[in-house]
């Protein structure tokens, strides 16, 4: 579940973002998708970060820290509108990605962690799985915001909300179902 909620999110915000930088703010894709650097460039770091706190204090506290950080993102980027100057997007597009990033090496880890050795093969595949229909589901939501909104920035605004909501949902679900087990993470 938050494997499809995660990718609902970033992968929504970034295709509905991508949109905002071209047709609202009149960026060339070149330009679009170098704003979007500091988004990407949070990602790398925040993976290995995400592996040492899952190897010393187990996956459920790195999940729900990235969960938060990445909503806590998302919903900052709702200060977006038509004149806003890059730089006060800059923070918010880092949370986003960092929370992403913090989360799923973390996600990943639980669901291998809870499927007996037998079914590892299957474990990975499913959660790889609800990830991609979590991508699709959050372009295509996202992407319906913001084109059926009246004026792109107020769908923009909502589409952001959805995305954020997905991490902030993500986060319950890793409060109510993630185990608090951490024997299995400390190093030896």
């Amino acid at each position: 579940m938050v494997g499809l909620l995660i990718n609902l999110g970033f992968y929504g915000q970034l295709f509905a973002y991508s949109l905002y930088l071209q047709q609202v703010r009149g960026d060339s894709p070149l330009i679009a998708g170098l704003s979007l650097l500091p988004e990407a460039a949070a990602v790398p770091i925040a993976s290995v970060l995400s592996g040492r706190l899952t190897s010393r204090r187990g996956p459920r506290g790195t999940m729900i820290a990235g969960l938060v950080l990445g909503a806590a993102g998302l919903l900052g980027l709702i200060v977006t509108a038509r004149g806003t100057p890059y730089w006060v997007l800059v923070l918010p597009m880092v949370a986003a990605g960092s929370g992403m990033a913090l989360t799923m090496p973390a996600a990943t880890t639980a669901v291998m962690d809870a499927a007996p050795g037998s079914r590892s093969g299957t474990a990975a595949g499913l959660i790889n799985t609800a990830r991609q229909v979590g991508g699709a589901l959050g372009v295509a939501v996202a992407g319906s915001l913001v084109s059926g909104a009246v004026g792109f920035v107020p769908g923009l605004h909502v589409a952001l909300a959805v995305c954020g909501g997905a991490f902030l949902l993500g986060a319950m679900v890793t409060a109510a179902t993630v185990g608090r087990d951490r024997a299995r993470h400390q190093p030896a």
